[in-house]
């Protein structure tokens, strides 16, 4: 099984689409775990609307922080592998079958891909330039080049526990953190070829409102 996280603030404006890709995967045996976190939109009135026993569903109260959401959400997974879905990014219908065929070499702790971004009206307009091989990623990575995209991966839920999850002192850059910290305790990653994955850029994009100087995550792991 894979376990997936959402965690969310405020996205009643894309997150239907977001459930709905999950959904309409091609790969059935995974769980959806949606974690609401100071929340005071609509949007769990339309999560409300879902009516399949694989989605569950938590809510944090005032509790705010994406970190936190996530380490909380960590410790309700069922599943051997983890993905990391954004509440207004899309995944594409053969995201987790392919994924899944990946993890089953044994070769890989962390499995991302490439990805379109797109705007709100979900037109492609680009994509960034992802490495696909674990020494490039990893050496990009550590020049500040974050080569993993949030919701393109999945990973062990084993290594994700071992390393304690996201560090909740971080807001912005608290995903980059993450990986570079699964990268120096010896997680293999890789990114498949195929995009699987629209990211959507708009104005609320960025979860969290602190920035972090990149120059202070990187003195940590190099």
């Amino acid at each position: 099984m894979i376990s997936i996280l959402l965690a969310t603030y405020n996205g009643e404006k894309y997150i239907s689409k977001s459930i709905d890709s999950i959904i309409n995967q091609t790969y059935t045996d995974w769980e959806l775990l949606i974690g609401f976190n100071g929340t005071n939109d609509n949007s769990k009135n339309i999560v409300k609307n879902y009516n399949d026993k694989r989605i569950r569903v938590f809510d944090y109260g005032l509790d705010k922080g994406k970190s936190k959401t996530l380490n909380k959400l960590l410790k309700e997974v069922r599943g051997e592998w983890i993905a990391i879905q954004d509440d207004d990014d899309i995944w594409l219908p053969k995201k987790l079958e392919i994924q899944n065929k990946f993890s089953k070499t044994g070769k890989y702790d962390v499995i991302g891909s490439k990805i379109f971004y797109c705007n709100e009206s979900e037109i492609i307009t680009g994509q960034p330039n992802l490495c696909t091989e674990h020494d490039e990623i990893f050496s990009r990575s550590m020049m500040g080049d974050n080569q993993i995209a949030n919701s393109s991966a999945i990973l062990k839920t084993s290594i994700a526990k071992k390393i304690n999850g996201w560090d909740e002192k971080l807001s912005g850059i608290e995903d980059f953190d993450f990986w570079l910290r699964l990268m120096k305790h010896g997680a293999k990653f890789m990114n498949i070829k195929e995009e699987l994955v629209l990211h959507r850029i708009h104005k609320g994009s960025n979860f969290n409102t602190k920035k972090y100087d990149l120059k202070q995550i990187l003195e940590k792991y190099n």
